[in-house]
């Protein structure tokens, strides 16, 4: 029997895109699928178009959190999937997903795979395809970066979060790329396909169109992981950074940035759009 699989869709305010979320979930057809909608009070149409499917919803609510992370942990807390993934209301999965994922975690014992996803405009342009690859250098390199992985095109064994915790609820913008970080610090690097899984909508309403606060809060990775390096990999990274502070590495992360205007990852070092909720 194939795996019983939890899907969660947080949501706020996108019920420009919400409905073709929920379409791509239900038309997988997967036979044991465990889908959630947890919307956190939106007051534009969503919550009418959520009620159009919610016979074949496993559970869903529309009510005020504390924002993406804890709509996230809501569906957590309730899920019983033996496989979890998430996808915000402005993105979508491409058919045949979730067989992809599934039969790439049954023939690996990995806690977690990451597949493909594809960046488009609000119109559906292409703009970049971002595929998985495993972190490299030393575990201060992945801190900096951060390394991650397309979030979209994500799926975790239950065993992650029952061995690993949930999403931070201090974190409201890299908590998944922590998370990943939490899984690799720990020895569990993801099995990776290169297929599309996943489609990632850019549009200048979403929460990652300002990467600011996502630069900002990547710099407590440090903090949380110091005590994982080992003497060189921390000297090696306050080596990295006081070389970005005196402007060596300036060109870089400018370009960086600019391309993350853009939703393109530059190589590894460039953090994953993170997912709207706003």
């Amino acid at each position: 029997m194939p795996a019983r699989l939890t899907i969660i869709t947080p949501s706020l305010n996108q019920g420009a895109f919400i409905e073709r979320t929920i379409r791509s979930v239900l038309d997988q057809g997967h036979p044991d699928l465990e889908y959630f909608v947890i919307d956190g009070g939106s007051t534009d149409d969503s919550v009418d178009i959520i009620r159009r499917y919610e016979d074949r919803l496993a559970w869903w609510v529309s009510e005020p959190d504390e924002g993406q992370t804890d709509a996230l942990n809501k569906g957590l807390a309730r899920a019983t999937g033996e496989v979890i993934a998430y996808i915000n209301s402005d993105d979508y999965y491409l058919p045949g997903a979730f067989e992809k994922a599934l039969a790439t975690l049954a023939g690996d014992d990995a806690l977690w795979m990451a597949g493909a996803a594809r960046f488009v405009g609000p119109g559906d342009e292409f703009i970049a395809t971002w595929r998985p690859q495993l972190p490299v250098g030393g575990r201060h390199a992945w801190i900096i970066g951060p390394w991650g992985v397309p979030q979209a095109a994500t799926f975790w064994r239950r065993e992650a979060f029952d061995r690993y915790g949930r999403f931070r609820r201090d974190m409201h913008y890299v908590f998944d790329s922590e998370f990943g970080l939490r899984l690799a610090m720990n020895g569990h690097l993801p099995a990776t396909l290169p297929d599309e899984l996943a489609v990632r909508v850019i549009h200048e309403d979403a929460k990652s169109w300002d990467r600011s606060p996502f630069f900002r809060e990547q710099r407590r990775f440090y903090e949380l992981y110091r005590a994982d390096l080992n003497r060189r990999e921390r000297l090696m990274y306050r080596a990295t950074r006081t070389a970005e502070r005196a402007g060596l590495f300036k060109a870089t992360l400018a370009t960086r940035r600019r391309l993350a205007g853009l939703g393109i990852p530059a190589l590894r070092e460039q953090p994953e759009w993170r997912d709207t909720r706003s």
